[in-house]
């Protein structure tokens, strides 16, 4: 099993809904305070950022939502930018169920859904991922130049699939990755 000290990123919950009008995610994770893909960690901190993508014409900049269990609420108000991107961190310290966009009569209500319940875990796709790259990490480790941070996110392009990419990074442009099923954990490509 891979130790914790070289994970510069994992995804831990990944909830997601959608209704005609917006695809919503949130991606809980840990992550290194200040990231830089160099081949080492510094200090990892929980965090959570959500994304709202508007799925028709919009003239709206920014958006007011409320994320809630039925019990805890965490609203705010998200800004797009110059490409109408609506991405930001929250701290988010429960369990979400549904999020609120907009407000009054304008207000639509989206039901949230963990993608990554009865999926393997990021502990789970790091261990594949090091088998693997066993023999890369072998010999960088014989030659004592092995330095790269783990780097998993979770991915979609429709989304309906959605994949693991789990990245060993060195310095400069020099990477290993993978694309794994979440469910099987099978590999779907491999750099």
């Amino acid at each position: 099993p891979q130790e914790e000290s070289n994970i510069s990123r994992q995804v831990l919950a990944f909830y997601a809904g959608e209704n005609e009008d917006f695809a919503i995610s949130i991606d809980v994770m840990k992550k290194e305070k200040s990231f830089i893909a160099d081949g080492r960690t510094t200090e990892v901190v929980g965090s959570a950022e959500i994304n709202i993508t508007p799925l028709k014409v919009h003239d709206n900049n920014e958006y007011c939502f409320a994320i809630t269990n039925g019990t805890d609420t965490l609203s705010g108000k998200i800004k797009g930018n110059q490409f109408g991107e609506y991405s930001m961190e929250i701290t988010l310290d429960f369990v979400p169920v549904t999020i609120t966009i907009g407000e009054g009569e304008c207000a639509q209500t989206i039901s949230l859904v963990n993608i990554l319940d009865g999926k393997l875990t990021s502990a789970d796709v790091i261990n594949i991922a090091e088998k693997e790259f066993e023999e890369r990490i072998l010999s960088e480790k014989e030659a004592g130049k092995y330095n790269r941070e783990i780097y998993v996110k979770l991915i979609t392009g429709d989304r309906q699939h959605y994949y693991y990419y789990v990245s060993y990074i060195g310095e400069g442009v020099d990477y290993w990755a993978l694309l794994l099923d979440p469910e099987t954990g099978a590999v779907v490509s491999k750099k």
